[in-house]
């Protein structure tokens, strides 16, 4: 099929078709849709017509009603051919999208209230974002370390849940859009270019805000994966780009502020003096401060102790607060950004 098929498919109900088995999806879609309409179109109409031709008239006795063998064998047999069509061209599309080619790229994801990490077969990890290759198959193998969560990319037609205590897989290829051509010199590869965005939503409900604040919440988990062109998405491996803030690159505070956000961290820490409680101590005046933990004792806050807490955050838990921060995976380079950031607070 032509590539540009893929964004012009005449609908007006669904997104663009921007992944290669998307107009698989959406034949199978539509003709079950159109089905349906057809189906409840006549039923109304003829059902709107029996009342009125059938209607009681004064002084006239309807007759009984008999059967008739030969309606009631094509209402019984019609559907039931429609059914099985429906369910072969579905069960194909399925199987299309379980199995993953072997040649597909790997990329493991981990989910957790309220973020998506990425993890490729490197090593580089990326928080909320997934650079892939246009034209190439990526798998994705899915887990999830809190609650069940769902990964759904409506551009893709994909949507696989991640589930605590196992693996669930998924796996699609983005097209190489003819509608829309990458920006600056393509006679050489660039790690920043990105070619198209497609929006990752979560929807399994996997818990609200209240007392984690406004930035929590089953509704703000979102993710983009970011799609490139094969030499571009090859640079960002080989030669993975600093973290940008703006138009220049992060300072140690900036990345770390970057970071905080996209950890999720301010789902449970307020950062202002003054700010509603949340789920986790406000870490405004973090550094020098006495802390009393759960245990009884008193720490005082450093370097340290805010190293510890975040690679073991159940270790020494702040009285008044329950242990309830995940484990977050950090390299060494962003663990120093987000304390550097930490003690600007």
């Amino acid at each position: 099929m032509d590539e540009q098929e893929y964004i012009t498919h005449p609908t007006t109900q669904l997104p663009p078709q921007l992944s290669t088995f998307a107009p698989e999806v959406d034949w199978v879609y539509d003709f079950i849709f159109w089905i349906s309409v057809v189906f409840f179109v006549g039923i109304i109409a003829a059902t709107l017509y029996f009342m009125w031709a059938y209607r009681r008239r004064p002084g006239v006795k309807s007759e009984p009603t008999g059967h008739h063998n030969a309606l009631e064998l094509f209402w019984t047999f019609a559907p039931l051919i429609l059914l099985v069509l429906m369910f072969h061209w579905g069960f194909q599309a399925y199987m299309v999208q379980a199995n993953a080619p072997d040649d597909a790229y790997n990329v493991r994801v981990r989910a957790r209230q309220w973020a998506w990490e990425f993890e490729h077969p490197n090593g580089i990890t990326e928080d909320n974002e997934l650079h892939v290759p246009a034209g190439q198959p990526v798998r994705l193998i899915m887990s999830s370390s809190d609650v069940l969560h769902s990964f759904y990319v409506p551009d893709y037609r994909i949507k696989r849940d991640a589930v605590p205590g196992m693996f669930t897989s998924l796996w699609f290829e983005a097209i190489e859009r003819t509608d829309v051509t990458p920006e600056g010199d393509l006679s050489r590869p660039d790690a920043r270019r990105v070619w198209y965005r497609n929006q990752v939503f979560c929807t399994e409900y996997c818990g609200a805000g209240g007392s984690w604040g406004d930035n929590a919440g089953h509704a703000t988990m979102y993710a983009q994966i970011l799609v490139q062109r094969p030499e571009d998405f090859q640079e960002f491996i080989t030669n993975p780009p600093p973290p940008m803030c703006g138009d220049h690159p992060c300072t140690p505070p900036e990345w770390g502020e970057q970071l905080f956000s996209q950890k999720g961290c301010t789902a449970c820490h307020a950062r202002e003096e003054g700010a509603p409680q949340l789920a986790g101590p406000n870490l405004h005046g973090l550094f020098g401060r006495q802390e009393r933990l759960q245990d009884g004792s008193t720490v005082s806050v450093d370097e340290a102790y805010v190293r510890h807490s975040i690679l073991e955050p159940r270790a020494q838990v702040v009285e008044g607060f329950n242990p309830v921060m995940p484990n977050i995976r950090f390299s060494e380079q962003q663990l120093d950004a987000l304390v550097t950031y930490l003690q600007t607070l």
